[in-house]
């Protein structure tokens, strides 16, 4: 007898399961509700198509609902909210948004993909025309079509994480003015400040004014535009970006009663298994484990919510698939350096109480061969267990092949390898590709003494 299986939330995590579903129960009854009106788009394109680098927004989205219907047979539904989940009747209440009409749909297995949203402080004015958060493919739309409808010379942006910073970029590309607000004293703050002088240094010399250590009291829509008052004085801008985090999507679990972490993202097992029987969860609204601590963590990630939902839709099927789990491996551009970190930062290396001493190293080597034409400099930050030499934890940044060589240390982080394994690999060498001794090597071996 087949199953039905359903499934909430249409984006990475939910479509990855369904497709893998729809793969292994060709037959099955399979239904995906989504709230929103896009399935399976490129978040993480957005900022990209915003500033025109990337010229059709419609490639951002890999499936449309017609196309998940006709050509995999997966029966979605767009505008279709999930309101509640009652896993003793293994039913859930379904709100249809254009009718207002509520119904029940029954499962055998349900994949809780809910995602995450956007974090709005509760600044007076937040609300005002001209401000927008960046999350969904929605979002991108509603921030295209203002800057094509109005004349924007200034934007102000909330915040200095990856989307803050991407997002300056954007509109530096189009010219226009960019004031970014930081209330910590550092942008990217979830890599090692000690790493970033050179990247802030060039997010300033490409015309961004970085306000550290800045807070934002109170925005005022004006006849002409907006005012943004904070702790160092008023901004008068155009537009707003607030991207001061995000929060998991997770009610709806924990109203079930299912067991969410310290973060408030759901917890998962190895399968993707929830602390209820035949209910899953996968993508931004759960914690995974990291690979080095061993314990649940919240880091929301585009690769691992695609690998977790075919996982779990393989499981929801029938098999018995392990995800492994995480290590926050994550890389951005920023103008013209890449920064990228995997593993363990030494700050959060220093808060863990069970972890034994750590030590860092910091070196700076070439891209390439010293002699060859166009070599840049990138510098590399590893974190390493005192007692094994294994290592932990990486960041790097630079102007050139960074996040490949990155990847590297990720790899060697989940095998386990020591700095002195490391500093053995057999990389690849020729003078317009690298040093004879690899940035990786050399970090690896300074480590190791």
């Amino acid at each position: 007898m087949s199953k039905k299986y359903v499934i909430i939330g249409g984006d990475a995590a939910g479509m990855s399961a369904a497709s893998k579903i729809r793969r292994m129960q060709p037959e099955s009854e399979l239904v995906v509700f989504e709230k929103g009106q896009h399935i399976s788009f490129a978040a993480c394109g957005m900022p990209y198509w915003i500033s025109g680098v990337i010229e059709d927004g419609s490639n951002l989205q890999v499936l449309t609902p017609e196309m998940a219907r006709e050509k995999r047979d997966i029966d979605v539904r767009i505008g279709h909210e999930v309101t509640k989940i009652d896993a003793s009747s293994k039913t859930i209440v379904v709100h249809k948004l254009s009718t207002g009409e509520d119904f029940v749909e029954s499962y055998d297995a349900l994949l809780i993909a809910t995602g995450a949203r956007a974090v709005v402080p509760p600044i007076p004015g937040v609300d005002s025309e001209g401000v927008f958060t960046l999350r969904s493919l929605a979002d991108g739309h509603l921030i295209k079509n203002y800057i094509a409808d109005h004349e924007i010379k200034h934007a102000t942006i909330i915040g200095g994480g990856h989307i803050g910073l991407e997002m300056a970029e954007a509109y530096r590309h189009l010219n226009i003015d960019v004031t970014m607000v930081v209330r910590g004293d550092q942008i990217a703050p979830s890599m090692d400040k000690d790493l970033l002088e050179k990247l802030t240094e060039h997010v300033i010399e490409n015309g961004v004014d970085l306000q550290l250590e800045t807070r934002v009291s109170t925005i005022e829509r004006t006849n002409n535009g907006l005012q943004v008052q904070t702790s160092a004085g008023l901004i008068k801008t155009d537009v707003v970006i607030v991207s001061t985090g995000i929060r998991p999507n997770s009610e709806l679990a924990i109203e079930a009663g299912i067991e969410v972490g310290n973060s408030g993202a759901i917890l998962i097992d190895e399968h993707m298994q929830t602390s209820v029987e035949n209910i899953y969860a996968g993508g931004d609204c759960a914690e995974h484990n990291h690979r080095v601590l061993e314990e649940s963590m919240w880091i929301p990630m585009a690769t691992s919510a695609n690998k977790g939902g075919r996982i779990a839709g393989e499981n929801m099927a029938g098999a018995n698939t392990r995800f492994p789990g995480i290590l926050g491996t994550s890389v951005a551009k920023v103008f013209d350096y890449t920064v990228a970190q995997t593993g363990l930062t030494e700050k959060q290396a220093g808060q863990i109480e069970n972890l034994s001493a750590i030590e860092t190293t910091t070196i700076t080597g070439g891209s390439r061969a010293h002699y060859y034409p166009g070599s840049k400099p990138l510098t590399i930050k590893l974190v390493v267990e005192k007692s094994s030499g294994r290592l932990l934890g990486a960041q790097m940044i630079g102007q050139a092949d960074v996040a490949k060589r990155l990847d590297v240390l990720a790899t060697a982080i989940t095998a386990k390898m020591t700095v002195e394994d490391i500093g053995m690999l057999d990389l690849t060498y020729a003078p317009p590709v690298a040093p004879v001794y690899d940035p990786i090597l050399v970090a690896a071996n300074v480590a190791n003494k």
